[in-house]
């Protein structure tokens, strides 16, 4: 009965590695006409089946991975998948005032709500929490807190990134009258993906006395350190320069390496001497034209007379404590992810 119900439905999908890189990434399939069942299964080229997931826009994911100038095949047919762990989560926090945060198995991010914004606490920007562990910690490191301050690392991760009135890591902002005007907190969310592959939110947020409102959605996929971002204004009456950016400590000013579409940086922590780690950081723009520059203590991507339509970037980091050890390898990761994103998969779906 099974093979049968099989036979009701059945796609292959080729996925080709354009590059002489090795590559394993969640890839995602236009099923505009393809006519899913309500259950599908995809397996490998051994039949064994791949975690999926259908995304709140209507693409499917697939976890995928492809040898150098190689072609992968795989199979959706029709039937129930198999229960799987989720490699991404996240959710507000009321009970942290508002917070919303999100992670995957390689990185955890965490965005300010309303709450905190009554409080007059200024949180402008993203704030990351670092993992040495690919298992989802979010939610034990809430429900500890403050017995297990999650400030402090007990084998599993921590925030150590410091936000305060600064961009954070990645947040955009508008630039008026030569000065970066930073963003309050959130005012509204809603989640729109939950995995198992990716994670994705939309915030919205207060309308300006100018008559502005900023709009982003965040995306985080399975296996990446990269958040990938879409920002996007309503009421702007003149073409605005907007930017992307993220915070330069004074612990370490000379750390930063400028590239024609990237920047990325060595973050001391919150409290270096007695951390002694670092935080690496970095602003991808593959998509956009940027300037790349610092300014108000910032490194940023500045997309110059944006006037309307998405403003899209990858912000992201890793933990020298956990998958990337140094700056050096910090750098072969951002050159990776920026040739990925110029050499994506070619993907043929035949039905």
């Amino acid at each position: 009965m099974t093979h049968l119900l099989s036979m009701l439905f059945a796609a292959t999908i080729a996925v080709t590695n354009p590059t002489q890189e090795q590559r394993q990434e969640v890839v995602e399939i236009d099923t505009t006409g393809l006519g899913l069942p309500a259950g599908f299964v995809v397996r490998d080229a051994f039949g064994i089946e791949r975690t999926a997931q259908l995304t709140y826009d209507g693409k499917l994911l697939v976890d995928v991975h492809v040898r150098p100038a190689g072609t992968a095949t795989y199979t959706i047919q029709e039937g129930i998948p198999a229960p799987v762990r989720s490699s991404v989560g996240g959710r507000q926090y009321p009970e942290r005032l508002d917070d919303i945060a999100f992670e995957n198995d390689r990185i955890g991010f965490r965005l300010y709500g309303p709450a905190l914004q009554r409080k007059g606490e200024k949180g402008f920007g993203h704030d990351v929490w670092v993992k040495r562990t690919p298992e989802l910690v979010l939610e034990e490191l809430y429900r500890n807190d403050p017995r297990m301050s999650f400030h402090l690392d007990y084998g599993k991760g921590l925030d150590c990134y410091g936000v305060g009135p600064t961009l954070g890591l990645g947040t955009p902002a508008l630039i008026r009258d030569g000065r970066i005007q930073y963003p309050w907190c959130y005012a509204t969310y809603q989640i729109l993906d939950k995995g198992p592959l990716r994670f994705t939110v939309r915030v919205d947020f207060p309308t300006t006395e100018d008559g502005i409102t900023e709009h982003r959605i965040l995306t985080l996929d399975k296996g990446t350190h990269f958040c990938k971002a879409q920002v996007w204004y309503d009421g702007l009456r003149t073409p605005t320069d907007v930017v992307a950016g993220f915070a330069i400590r004074p612990a370490d000013t000379t750390s930063i390496v400028m590239g024609k579409d990237y920047v990325h940086y060595a973050d001391p922590t919150i409290d270096p001497d007695r951390h002694q780690t670092q935080i690496y950081v970095a602003l991808l723009f593959p998509d956009t034209p940027v300037e790349i520059t610092t300014m108000e203590g910032h490194a940023l991507g500045i997309c110059r007379q944006y006037e309307c339509g998405v403003f899209c970037y990858y912000f992201g980091a890793a933990w020298s404590e956990y998958d990337v050890r140094s700056q050096k390898e910090w750098q072969a990761h951002v050159d990776g992810v920026m040739q990925a994103r110029r050499n994506p998969f070619i993907i043929k779906v035949k039905r």
